[in-house]
């Protein structure tokens, strides 16, 4: 995978393509590891037994990389950073797809290195190794400091939000312009200013990358494994390479439409600031929230497992199950948002009846 950033190529010197060119790019980029992955499968038709091995593999490594991005951390990650930008002024298309990116790098190296049968995966995937360690440390640093810092962003348009929300309360007649939830003042700029210089999608690139170095998620270590016994099986080794490719591919697509739903809740947010506080106050308050409690949880990991800090709440912390509180929260978001349109549209025909 590279760092092409989709959001900030132009046109011309000094023209940002518009956003439906963004996006088709964006898609065009997550149809190409389709594409690539399905090819790089075509090749084992005619192989008999191990063509049916391989396919029947393929499907489930696609499967797992669809249902990897729904992990919570991964939304998280997602949501925070988009609802970042957003706060900016900034309209990103390509947020989702940048992590992911960032992500299925690894996976896509590591898978690599697998079929190339080099020793190093053997050792990063034993958790009592001194490489599993340093990888560890990396991956939990990185995205338990990243989400708190990214919390801290958002809390300063809650903030703005909610100065918003009073001032309303006094005067409902006032007259509020469309940047008034854009994050102002010394206390906002405090809270930005750890996150400053990430302003593009190729940032949260780097973010995704590191991110996974620690090898600690069931599906990827599930997809390394089964790469392994395909490999034992004696698969080709082209075919072996689709696996981690399509386990990228489905990943890619979950997160970039993630990213995509999050914009659209948060643009929805913004437009009308005046009418629509409330609904700003309650997303950017879920956000904040997750980005806070996976931070929580990525950092207790990190000192129980790593440090010689102990405690029942840390290590409670530590163990808990997060399995399917990725797509709680995606529901969550989906629910709040079909409720807020029911709404809106029940209010625009009582007002226009």
């Amino acid at each position: 995978m590279t760092t092409v950033d989709i959001d900030t190529f132009a046109t011309a010197p000094g023209r940002t393509a518009s956003f439906r060119t963004r996006l088709g790019a964006t898609f065009a980029v997550v149809a190409g590891l389709h594409v690539a992955g399905l090819a790089l499968l075509a090749l084992t038709m005619g192989h008999g037994n191990v063509s049916a091995v391989t396919w029947g593999m393929a499907s489930f490594a696609y499967t797992r990389g669809l249902l990897h991005s729904f992990d919570v951390d991964h939304i998280s990650m997602i949501d925070n950073s988009t609802r970042k930008f957003v706060g900016e002024g900034r309209r990103p298309a390509s947020v989702g797809l940048a992590f992911s990116a960032g992500h299925s790098s690894v996976v896509i190296a590591t898978g690599i290195l697998v079929v190339a049968g080099a020793g190093f995966v053997h050792v990063a995937l034993d958790q009592t190794s001194g490489t599993a360690h340093v990888l560890g440390v990396i991956g939990l640093s990185v995205s338990g400091l990243y989400l708190l810092l990214a919390a801290m962003a958002n809390s300063a348009s809650f903030l703005a939000a909610w100065r918003l929300k009073r001032q309303l309360r006094r005067n409902p007649r006032l007259v509020v312009p469309a940047e008034a939830l854009h994050p102002r003042g010394l206390a906002a700029r405090i809270l930005a200013a750890p996150l400053r210089r990430v302003t593009r999608p190729r940032h949260v690139f780097v973010i995704g990358l590191l991110f996974s170095l620690g090898f600690d998620t069931s599906s990827q270590i599930g997809l390394l494994m089964l790469t392994g016994v395909a490999a034992l099986a004696g698969a080709p080794a082209v075919a072996l390479l689709s696996l981690p490719l399509l386990f990228a591919a489905a990943m890619t697509l979950g997160d970039t439409l993630n990213g995509l739903l999050m914009l659209k809740m948060y643009e929805t947010a913004v437009t009308h600031p005046a009418r629509r506080v409330t609904f700003n106050l309650i997303v950017t308050g879920i956000s904040i929230c997750s980005g806070l409690g996976i931070a929580a949880i990525a950092l207790a990991t990190l000192l129980s497992k790593h440090t010689s800090l102990t405690g029942p709440f840390l290590s409670g912390l530590a163990q808990l199950d997060t399995t399917y509180a990725g797509f709680v929260l995606a529901g969550l978001f989906v629910l709040l948002g079909a409720v807020v349109v029911v709404l809106w549209r029940t209010r625009r025909i009582l007002f226009t009846a």
